[in-house]
Parts: C-alpha cells; sequence; structure tokens
C-alpha cells in the first residue's frame, strides 16, 4: 500500500496524507465524489478504481486497461469532484502487461467487448471494470463491490447480455469466463464430460 493516498472526509472534501490503519483503503471508494450517489454502476467503479489502480498494490491495472484520455474522462465521468494527485494520474499511463499476474487481462477484455449489447463508449468501459475486477481474488461480485452475486448477474445482462445467457447452469462468473476462454482455444481444461459428473462440481456452482 503506497504511504500517500487520497481519501474522502466527511465533509466530502479530499484529504491527503498516510491512511491511518490497512482497513481505511477497503473504505476508500472514492464515494464522496461521485455524480450520482447510490447508483451501484457507479459505485462499482469507485471500488474497483480505489483498489486495482493504486500502483503499490497487487494486481496493478493501470487505468482499468483504458487509454489514459479515456480513463480520464471517465473519472471526470463517474467521479467529477475527484482531483487525483498527480503521481497516482501518472502512474496509469503505464501499460497492462501481458505477463504475470495480469496475463489474461487482454483475452478476458476482448471477450467481454466481442459480447457488448452496444459498441459504445459505456459498454466499453463496464468491460474494462468487469476484465479489471477479474484479476482480484474474491468471487467476481465481491471484486467489483457489488452487494451481491444477483447484481453482478444483472448487470452482465444488461451490458454482455449474450455471454451472460450462455452461463445457463449458474455458474460462478469467473470459472465460467475462464470456460468460455478455453472453449474459444479448442481446450477441455474440464476433468468430466459433463458438469453433473464433475467430482469439482461446488467449486463451479457452489454458494
Amino acid at each position: 500500500m503506497s504511504e500517500e493516498m487520497l481519501y474522502a472526509r466527511s465533509d466530502g472534501s479530499l484529504n491527503t496524507g498516510a491512511l491511518p490503519d490497512s482497513g481505511s483503503f477497503s473504505a476508500w471508494h472514492l464515494l464522496g465524489h461521485t455524480a450520482t450517489r447510490g447508483d451501484v454502476l457507479t459505485e462499482s467503479f469507485a471500488h474497483v478504481i480505489a483498489t486495482y489502480c493504486d500502483p503499490h498494490c497487487s494486481p496493478f491495472v493501470p487505468a482499468l486497461g483504458l487509454s489514459h484520455a479515456a480513463f480520464t474522462e471517465l473519472l471526470q465521468t463517474r467521479l467529477p469532484h475527484f482531483t487525483p494527485p498527480p503521481h497516482w494520474l501518472d502512474a496509469q499511463r503505464a501499460a497492462v502487461g501481458t505477463a504475470g499476474p495480469l496475463g489474461e487481462f487482454p483475452d478476458l477484455l476482448q471477450l467481454l467487448l466481442d459480447h457488448r449489447a452496444t459498441a459504445d463508449k459505456q459498454h466499453r468501459r463496464v468491460a474494462h471494470l468487469v476484465a479489471s475486477a477479474c484479476m482480484g481474488n474474491d468471487h467476481l461480485w465481491q471484486d467489483l463491490g457489488l452487494p451481491d452475486r444477483k447484481a453482478l448477474s444483472a448487470l452482465l445482462s444488461s451490458h454482455v447480455p449474450t455471454l451472460a445467457a450462455r452461463n445457463t447452469g449458474d455458474m460462478k462468473w469467473k470459472k465460467f469466463f475462464y470456460k468460455q476462454l478455453c472453449e474459444r482455444e479448442g481446450i477441455n481444461a474440464c476433468k468430466s464430460p459433463s458438469c453433473a459428473a464433475c467430482a469439482d462440481y461446488d467449486k463451479c456452482f457452489g454458494a
């Protein structure tokens, strides 16, 4: 974690300095600087940006994989009251690597882009949002800062409907995305011919 982070004060203004404790970062969702409070998608952007755009943390997904200009426009649109520190914003100019923990990012992003409901700026941003959160270690709805899995399913059904519709068995979303990538490459990574007969069924479909 960086020695200096930006966090929201209770009065809605910004304060710069060392975070008082490790738990503060999880609460640093930039929500005091959103354009529309209570909007689930905006809250998700705030959470993912706070979590994955920190160059001192891993995984670090610079600018959510967007161009620097597109990322700056996203901040201005979703977090118009947020003025990022120059060193933080400069760090977002880095390119997303294709090795290590982010090695699968480009393929996941392309999968999501290929299934956008509309090829517009909004849906592109959501694709980058979801692909960035997929780099985390928790359930996808948690990595996106969403209230529950139902909210995630609604977001995906709205923004990548043809992809979401393929998940007929309600497989866990990260497992489902990677299965789709394997099928694209003609790889059968499953141990059993059907999910019902697989010993790892609960890992893919369990609560």
